[in-house]
């Protein structure tokens, strides 16, 4: 009888012992994808988000008011960065019953910011089409009708709309990978916000990560709150 209980016992031990080291995988894993995939571009959309809002306003409000073929020039230089939002790391720990096994606190926290992703996937659709019909809303040659102009305006404001989306998002990737013990690396932090800065210039900042999502506070649920870039 003891020798069952110490065998039963044993087992137990290494059952444990193997779903322990399952899930320190899978955080890994995850800490990986988000620190060194989601997370750096998350960081990019927070670095070039006042860049891409300036040269969308410029599009919309120099609509009827600049030019043509500024204006035609304005809309083809509108290219934000297309990028996929990965959560295969997340995705294979449900499908291996990891999560399980993890303590639900731990769980809730590496599910926040992967929640996330599919809504971003979705945006980044969208925002690839809204761009494509930003570029061929004005003809070619000819002079630009009223419906023309007016496609222009409305296409910026959508493009507008979803950079604020991104920056909002990206604000709670970060926030919530932080948390999670997914930060991205500083190394890589300010590589990217060198290059931003080579590419869009001045108006490339250095967000404040220190500072909570405005997407969290309870005002944003209330009210749509106007974004303000950090300075």
């Amino acid at each position: 009888m003891l020798g069952v209980l110490i065998a039963l016992a044993a087992n137990a031990f290494l059952d444990a012992r193997q779903w322990d080291e399952k899930t320190r995988a899978a955080e890994a894993a995850m800490r990986l994808e988000l620190a060194e995939d989601d997370g750096p571009q998350a960081y990019g959309r927070l670095v070039i988000a006042p860049c891409l809002d300036a040269q969308i306003l410029r599009i919309h409000d120099g609509s009827g008011h600049v030019p043509n073929d500024e204006l035609r020039r304005l809309a083809s230089a509108y290219n934000p960065p297309f990028r996929v939002w990965d959560s295969e790391a997340w995705k294979t720990l449900l499908a291996s019953d990891v999560g399980s096994h993890m303590a639900p606190d731990r769980l809730v926290q590496w599910s926040s910011p992967y929640r996330l992703m599919p809504g971003l996937t979705d945006a980044n659709a969208k925002e690839r089409d809204v761009v494509v019909d930003l570029h061929e809303a004005l003809p070619p040659v000819a002079e630009p009708t009223a419906a023309d102009l007016q496609a222009l305006r409305r296409h910026s404001a959508e493009l507008r709309r979803l950079n604020f989306q991104f920056y909002r998002a990206s604000q709670l990737i970060i926030a919530r990978s932080h948390v999670a013990g997914a930060d991205v690396p500083q190394a890589l932090r300010t590589e990217m916000l060198k290059e931003a800065r080579g590419e869009y210039g001045a108006c490339a900042r250095e967000p404040n990560l220190a500072a909570p999502p405005e997407a969290q506070s309870l005002k944003a649920n209330l009210w749509w709150l106007p974004v303000r870039f950090s300075s």
